[in-house]
């Protein structure tokens, strides 16, 4: 299955150095504490980062950036050798050393995944190195996240600068074509230091089948990783071999600091400023086991893909009970965590407590319960409501770079992948259809943080009220969707609610935002595909089958395969009959003068909902003209009749709905895919020459 992606931005080296060098500055005005060391650990992401990108673009400045991660981790390890009390100094020649030569062109920088999605903490590496003793090491690190990784193992050792190494070819087979030349016979041991292993361990081992071939002894090769668990399932017989002939060193997260024997360095302690002293041990309720905290009708338990989630705790005070989830280290973790103050203020997720070097805190609600999966009556006709909201403030307040997500030829390429694993090649080809439309798709694509999951288990209701959960980290996980249009987000509601063409329709009309038609089509497609190829990958990695998520990957298995028997965009099975297939599509609401404004880096949020406030207040003073009503007291001119009194144009033969339909918009006509034309020059009956129909873009 097509599911994961590296993240990957570029930028400018000099611009790298000069943030890495205000954060220094601003480190050095913070007190001790917590606090000063998450932004250090901070500076020594983004450092190792900037050196990877220097490394793999093979630039004569990377030693000296290697260089001034070597000297952060030594602040790092000072830091959490005092309990935060000190972390000393980087030298002024060593920054300065990196700002020579510096390329002209854009780096490529490679989000480090452990300190973004799995809670891998350098610290956790230092205090494995320090559990060994041999008079000289050697520190290998493999880029990316090794160069920070690796630093840190090297000052556990006291050794000094590592060498980073990129292995290249397949995932499953890497190969390491590195100068043997680099490799110091006198070392008493070799440290080979990444995140993982994953399905294969292949990295790793490229790097220590070089070293062995060098005629490096197999006692003295070892290898500090991320887990004990060793090579996935993709790992070959020769993997296997140079595993088995290395010491392997797993850095614990529960060791360092869930259950460390220094107060300062556990978890508990961090949050316990902020909620008060714990009355049990944390409770880990990663994995799923959240599930059995919440109360939900039988058969309605949430799919759980353990890979897929992050660390998560239940912590339990004098004060009530509170979730303590990994959002991320460094930068990442910061940025994360504005974007949940942001949500709280809107009212769209419970806000949070604090931030504690990667760990959020927020209140488990215990009042709320969990949004049923097929909501009925005023709570279904509120939570239109609430998504069209909900993804119009996203809409407006989280834009995204245009190199932020999956391209929309890399959608298609997942989505026609998944569909011919799953469903075979025949109906596979239908993705075909859409191939000539991609380049204006692109086009048409306003990226944003789009929240990228929708599924009921993410909504919690009581009385009126109802609150996204997880809404801050997914644009930016693991896989390789990222950031999307906002056809994204309003596809993937229609699907997990089962959406009728006038709920989706409503839902669009309260975003303030029309998303191109089209693009709205095929990303329901496109979610389709990835959703079920996320279900099939977490069912060939489970040792045990979860029902819930075996109905997930049917239930989307089923609406995908409906949607491509037909033409481009049409509904699938589940789509529920509208009553009033010849009313026209609403005009999307324009954006009120207290909408939030784009948040920029460096933009503080608090202000800006102060601000928005204030701009309310000033709306709400001015005269508002009044819809007319009919004689029941419902509008027929507003928002909750939206465009009643249109005439609908004719239909062509091959729509599915006249234009303007609610829950319709334009896709590909599928006889003649979208050129407009048949036996070469003839128009096509079904779309009158224009390439394009209406079709249902509504349903599950």
């Amino acid at each position: 299955m097509l599911i994961y992606a590296d993240a990957v931005r570029h930028e400018d080296a000099a611009a790298v150095l000069a943030r890495l060098r205000r954060c220094l500055r601003e480190l050095a005005l913070l007190p001790p504490g917590l606090a000063r060391h998450s932004r250090l650990v901070g500076a020594l992401i983004e450092a190792g980062e900037f050196a990877q990108g220097l490394a793999d673009a093979q630039h004569v400045s990377a030693d000296a950036a290697m260089a001034l991660v070597r000297a952060l981790a030594e602040c790092c390890a000072l830091s959490w050798d005092s309990d935060f009390e000190h972390d000393g100094s980087v030298p002024a020649a060593t920054l300065a050393a990196c700002a020579h030569r510096l390329p002209r062109e854009p780096i490529a920088l490679k989000r480090p995944e452990g300190y973004a999605y799995y809670a891998l903490y350098p610290e956790s590496y230092l205090e494995a190195a320090r559990q060994l003793r041999a008079p000289s090491w050697q520190v290998f690190g493999i880029r990316s996240i090794g160069t920070g990784l690796a630093a840190m193992v090297a000052a556990g050792f006291g050794a000094g600068c590592p060498s980073t190494l990129r292995p290249g070819g397949h995932p499953f087979a890497r190969q390491l074509a590195a100068d043997a030349g680099a490799i110091d016979m006198h070392a008493a041991a070799f440290a080979v230091v990444d995140e993982g292993p994953g399905l294969s361990g292949s990295s790793m081992a490229a790097v220590g089948r070089w070293l062995l071939d060098a005629g490096v002894a197999p006692a003295r090769l070892h290898f500090f990783v991320g887990h004990a668990n060793g090579p996935g399932a993709m790992a070959s017989a020769d993997v296997h071999a140079v595993w088995r002939c290395a010491q392997v060193h797993a850095a614990s997260f529960e060791q360092a600091i869930l259950r460390s024997k220094r107060s300062a360095h556990r978890l508990e302690n961090w949050i316990a400023p902020l909620v008060g002293p714990l009355r049990a041990p944390l409770q880990d309720i990663s994995g799923g086991r959240w599930r059995g905290l919440q109360s939900r009708p039988a058969g309605e338990a949430p799919p759980v893909h353990p890979a897929w989630e992050r660390r998560k705790f239940l912590a339990e005070t004098a004060n009530g009970r509170w979730l303590v989830k990994f959002i991320g280290l460094g930068r990442e973790g910061e940025r994360k965590y504005l974007r949940a103050k942001a949500l709280a203020a809107a009212g769209f997720v419970t806000l949070p407590a604090g931030l504690c070097h990667g760990f959020v805190v927020e209140r488990w609600r215990d009042d709320l319960l969990p949004m049923p999966a097929r909501p009925v009556g005023d709570l279904r006709s509120r939570l239109i409501e609430r998504l069209g909201d909900y993804l119009g403030f996203r809409a407006r307040s989280f834009p995204a770079s245009d190199s932020a997500g999956a391209s929309v030829r890399t959608l298609w390429e997942m989505g026609r992948f998944n569909t011919e694993a799953v469903l075979g090649a025949a109906l596979a080809a239908a993705w075909d259809a859409w191939e000539p439309a991609l380049e204006r798709l692109s086009r048409a694509l306003r990226r944003i943080e789009t929240d990228n999951r929708m599924q009921s288990w993410e909504w919690l209701t009581a009385g009126t009220l109802i609150l996204k959960t997880d809404a801050v980290d997914h644009h930016a996980a693991h896989d390789l969707v990222g950031c999307q249009d906002l056809a994204w987000d309003i596809a993937g509601a229609a699907v997990e609610f089962e959406l009728s063409g006038d709920e989706v329709a409503r839902m669009v009309a309260r975003c303030g935002r029309l998303p191109d038609p089209a693009l709205l089509c095929f990303s329901r497609l496109c979610y389709l595909a990835f959703e079920l190829g996320r279900c099939h990958e977490a069912m060939a990695g489970a040792a045990v089958a979860d029902p819930p998520m075996l109905a997930a990957a049917a239930r989307y298995e089923e609406a995908l395969h409906a949607a491509l028997s037909s033409p481009p965009g049409a509904t699938a099975t589940h789509r529920k009959t509208s009553d009033s297939g010849t009313a026209s599509a609403p005009a999307p609401r324009s954006a009120q003068a207290g909408d939030v404004a784009s948040m920029a880096p460096g933009v503080d949020m608090e202000e800006q909902q102060k601000q928005q406030g204030q701009s309310q207040q000033q709306q709400q003073q001015q005269p508002r003209a009044v819809p007319p009503v009919d004689e029941d007291g419902s509008s027929v001119a507003g928002e909750e009749d939206p465009g009643a009194a249109i005439e609908p144009k004719a239909p062509k033969a091959g729509d599915e709905a006249p234009p303007g339909t609610p829950g319709t918009g334009e896709g590909i006509c599928r006889r003649c895919g979208g050129s407009g034309r048949i036996s070469g020059s003839e128009p096509c009956p079904d779309c009158g020459g224009t390439g394009h129909v209406t079709v249902g873009i509504g349903g599950a």
